[in-house]
This record gives structure tokens, sequence and C-alpha cells, in this order.
């Protein structure tokens, strides 16, 4: 209780020194980068939690990797389960086969 006690007193002085704008000061990073860890550590803020794709990835991967070739000839296997880069067996050179394309949300029509 003592440390929730401590790490929130620190909190508040390292929020103060953030309103004063001193974070932006040169020499300043240690500021945001410690009020990061204390807000973890207190568990306000939860933990994001990544999206897995790698399936539709693995699956439009194998017909990548089919529709291509290197250009020495040789055929192209999936570095990794998930990866987008494909490798040459015989020379060994790398390609990236696909690519993610990132959807901005459509504006809610009035």
């Amino acid at each position: 209780m003592a440390n929730n006690d401590l790490l929130h007193n620190q909190l508040i002085r390292l929020g103060d020194m953030m309103g004063d704008g001193l974070h932006l000061e040169p020499g300043g990073k240690w500021i945001e980068k410690e009020y990061g860890k204390i807000v973890k550590a207190l568990g306000i803020v939860p933990k994001r939690k990544r999206y897995n794709n790698s399936i539709k990835i693995n699956e439009a991967m194998l017909q990548a990797v089919v529709k291509f070739k290197c250009k020495c000839g040789g055929n192209l296997k999936q570095t990794r389960s998930g990866s987008m880069i494909g490798k040459c067996s015989e020379c060994g050179n790398r390609y990236r086969l696909l690519k993610i394309v990132k959807r901005k949300a459509a504006k809610a029509e009035e």
C-alpha cells in the first residue's frame, strides 16, 4: 500500500512537471519515460493486445509464392509464419510479396 502511495505521489510530481512543459526542454525526455513506467506499474493504462492476422497472411502467401519467381528462376519460400517476405531457395534473395493496406474508418453520414 505504501508503495502505491509513493508511485501516486511520483506520478503527480511528474504530471506537474509535464504541465509546466519541462518534458519538452532539452534533457526532459526522461520525464515522459518515467511517467509511462509509473502508469504501467500502477495498472492505470490497460495493456493493448495485438491483433493476430497470420492465418490470412499465410493463406495469401501460399498463392503469392506460387505466382512469383525469383530473378534467377528459383522458387520462393515464406521466411516464417505470418511474414510477407519470400526468400529464394537458390540464391537467397528476399522479396516482399504482400503489403498491408490500412483503410481509414468511414465517416458517419449525418
